[in-house]
């Protein structure tokens, strides 16, 4: 009779999510255009101008639709790992953005 193998692993068919890599994906952005903003910002002696702030609030955005990807990413029959990351650093940017929106009124 034949041995099974001590290391044998046995994969599900799982794959990697795609809308939890483009929810991490999303959310790191946000972050690299969040500190390009407060760099140009910082430069220009903190007068910058309207297209920042616009693009303030479209990052703002864009972490909003990362964070719902990343939640509706966790239902998927797939590994968790991208979906879990997006989920938090979304989560965490998103706090983060609310403070510097709140601090500025």
């Amino acid at each position: 009779m034949r041995r099974k193998k001590k290391n044998s692993y046995k994969f599900a068919g799982k794959k990697h999510s795609r809308r939890g890599k483009i929810s991490l994906s999303l959310a790191v952005l946000s972050v690299l255009m969040g500190i390009g903003m407060v760099v140009f910002s910082v430069q220009n002696s903190g007068n910058a101008s309207v297209y920042v702030g616009s693009a303030g609030m479209f990052t703002l955005l864009m972490t909003v639709v990362s964070l719902l990807i990343g939640i509706t990413s966790l239902r998927e029959e797939s590994y968790k790992l991208f979906p879990i990351l997006g989920s938090i650093c979304s989560g965490i940017v998103l706090a983060g953005w609310i403070m510097v929106y709140i601090s500025g009124i």
